[in-house]
């Protein structure tokens, strides 16, 4: 029996290479560039939900663009924050302008945790709040019949999960190291006081 392979559109094409983007963002240790991955991951995406006619999404991901790259220089001065600032009003102004209902909902909560995310100093706590935001993105990519953001969602999120592990890990090992010393130090200070 001959079948014919499923046809690959433009929009599967810049699924594709955003799903790669994807995976590869999440595995990086520095915050710079973890903003840097989601960046250029979202310009490609940005092309994919256009083509499948998402345009709240695809508005949305290019205020990720601009909020990585406010975020991304150390420290906080009054342009970054100005800058990451109005990216918050323009998430409900996007939503308004392009509504299409449940789609647009949960892209904007999406987004709202990922700017949460961004602007966070620390690495471990922008990681928790992605894990919140993948979980509306991933029920928008449902909706919107995106396979390839679906993909990258759960990519993300397990690459997330596998680092924060990795980092709990590591805390654990000086605390765990210096117990058996802090233990032998208390019982032979009670030997020594029978």
């Amino acid at each position: 029996m001959l079948s014919l392979p499923l046809p690959f559109t433009a929009a599967d094409a810049f699924g594709a290479a955003a799903f790669a983007g994807s995976c590869l963002w999440p595995l990086m240790k520095k915050r710079r560039s973890l903003l840097a991955g989601q960046a250029a991951t979202n310009l490609m995406f940005i092309t994919h939900y256009v083509l499948l006619g998402a345009h709240t999404a695809a508005a949305l991901c290019l205020l990720v663009v601009v909020q990585a790259l406010a975020a991304m220089p150390e420290g906080r001065n009054r342009w970054q924050t100005a800058v990451f600032a109005a990216t918050v009003p323009a998430i409900a102004a996007i939503a308004a302008l392009t509504w299409s209902g449940l789609p647009s909902a949960l892209s904007s909560l999406g987004i709202t945790f990922s700017t949460l995310a961004r602007w966070q100093s620390d690495a471990l706590r922008m990681r928790l709040l992605l894990l919140v935001a993948g979980a509306f993105w991933v029920s928008h990519n449902a909706l919107v019949m995106s396979p390839f953001a679906m993909a990258s969602d759960a990519f993300a999120a397990a690459a997330n999960l596998l680092r924060l592990r990795s980092e709990r890990r590591k805390a654990a090992l000086p605390a765990a190291a210096t117990a058996p010393a802090a233990n032998a130090n208390a019982t032979s200070g009670g030997l020594a006081a029978a």
